[in-house]
């Protein structure tokens, strides 16, 4: 199954990053330049089962998002899946560690996208270029707002 991690360092603690992380409202806080949520409905925390739905708009699309929180176990680790995403599987694993400085936030995510979307020729256009630069962008924009938050 393809996947993709992702870790940096973050001034704030496991626990901070975790609430941060539970509440799908703070994805207005880290979402990268072009794209736009539009509308979310989700609780402010994350409980096992729960499900969110979010909207975010690139230019002239609207995606719609379903997803559920699979595990929650604050401090350390939150799971989510998609229910209805324009993936055929979709598992993104949030973990954060203590840390020297603060705490690793590590973005995990295990894929696949349907046959329609590209397979496994898309699969690594995700895991190698499209990704990479929208996890690095929300880790920035985390970093950015914890820092700012907290000064």
């Amino acid at each position: 199954m393809p996947a993709f991690t992702r870790s940096t360092i973050v001034p704030a603690s496991a626990e901070e990053l975790f609430r941060f992380h539970e509440n799908p409202h703070n994805l207005r806080n880290i979402s990268p330049p072009g794209l736009r949520i539009v509308e979310i409905r989700a609780a402010e925390t994350a409980q096992p089962g729960a499900e969110f739905s979010l909207a975010v708009r690139r230019g002239p699309l609207t995606l719609r998002w379903t997803g559920r929180w699979e595990t929650v176990e604050a401090p350390r680790r939150l799971v989510d899946t998609g229910v209805h995403c324009p993936f055929a599987l979709w598992r993104h694993h949030h973990i954060f560690e203590p840390h020297p400085g603060g705490a690793r936030l590590t973005d995990r995510v295990e894929f696949r996208l349907p046959w329609h979307l590209g397979g496994p020729a898309g699969d690594l256009v995700c895991r190698w270029l499209v990704f990479p630069r929208l996890f690095a962008a929300r880790h920035a924009a985390t970093r950015a707002w914890l820092a700012n938050r907290n000064s």
